[in-house]
């Protein structure tokens, strides 16, 4: 599916009734050189009448066995009931067009390619421009997916610009990725699974959403693209597999896929900078940066997220470390 700037950047009008209705977005920034690792991160929620978002900033300043958590990041202020941008939805203003009363912001300033992102707030300030360098992949609702969304799409990039915490500024320059969705999104049942990716340069970049349908180490790959030579595939079959764990928590991944146009992937990569989250009450995951080596590049960056329905969550943390050494 080709995916116009009417579908991906604006708002889709054509929404359910579905109180979950969820038009998202999210930005990954990193500095990998000062091991830290962000994010820029909003969902509209049209019929509830609220935005959930925010931006955090983590570094390894203080881990433990399962990964650092939010109220240890450097900065961290996602929050799930907070007011939308004055004025009328779609109208007054738009998925990538908007400011918040409590600062977060989005401009496009060309379609399908470049966006500034904007946060100034509790001593803390983001300003950063996210350049598309390629086009996206577009993910739909495969069997099982229907209540996390309608449309899912990737594209990878770079992301520049800086952030500023307590006064002191940190650039931020490094290959990036970004994704949208629209449709319903209730995820205290869903399949746990894996959100992977990496981007090494303007040509070179893969991404992958992966199903844990049977509790193993290796998670289906039902969605994602390979960008070889500067040229995007959407990924026709894969794996996902977790070769090691710290505790619970992958600390070692191993990405072995397939595109349409027969090209093979293999990837391995390590966590640097790992962090666990509760982003929704239905839902937790680890949230890792994690540097890949594939295609002749080495330590190129990238993130592991590994994710589950709250209850299923639980479980695992209170699994122990028999269980954990089998998945």
């Amino acid at each position: 599916m080709t995916l116009t700037s009417e579908v991906a950047d604006y708002f889709n009008m054509s929404l359910s009734d579905d109180p979950y209705w969820t038009e998202s977005s999210w930005f990954s920034w990193a500095i990998p050189e000062k091991d830290i690792c962000g994010f820029f991160y909003n969902h509209f929620r049209p019929n509830m009448n609220c935005l959930l978002g925010g931006p955090a900033m983590w570094d390894r300043s203080a881990p433990n066995v399962s990964g650092q958590n939010v109220w240890n990041f450097l900065y961290f202020d996602w929050q799930l009931m907070r007011v939308p941008p004055p004025g009328r939805y779609g109208v007054d203003y738009n998925k990538y067009n908007f400011e918040t009363p409590w600062s977060m912001s989005i401009k496009m300033l060309k379609p399908l390619e470049r966006y500034q992102l904007r946060y100034d707030r509790s001593g803390f300030k983001l300003d950063l421009v996210f350049h598309a360098t390629s086009e996206p992949n577009v993910i739909g609702a495969g069997p099982g997916m229907e209540r996390s969304f309608k449309l899912h799409f990737e594209q990878p990039g770079r992301i520049e610009g800086y952030v500023e915490l307590d006064g002191t500024r940190h650039d931020v320059s490094c290959y990036s990725i970004r994704d949208g969705s629209h449709g319903p999104r209730f995820l205290e049942t869903t399949i746990s699974g894996g959100y992977t990716w990496s981007t090494a340069d303007d040509k070179t970049a893969w991404h992958l959403l992966a199903r844990d349908e049977h509790k193993s180490r290796d998670t289906r790959i039902v969605g994602g693209f390979i960008l070889r030579d500067g040229r995007m595939s959407s990924i026709v079959k894969g794996v996902r597999r977790v070769l090691e764990r710290i505790g619970p928590r992958p600390s070692a991944v191993e990405v072995v896929a397939e595109d349409a146009l027969g090209r093979s992937l293999r990837a391995s990569g390590r966590a640097q900078v790992p962090a666990e989250f509760m982003l929704f009450p239905d839902r937790g995951q680890w949230w890792q940066l994690f540097r890949w080596d594939y295609d002749g590049f080495k330590d190129a960056v990238g993130e592991d997220q590994e994710y589950y329905g709250i209850h299923e969550f639980r479980r695992w943390h209170r699994a122990g470390p028999e269980a954990w050494s089998t998945r």
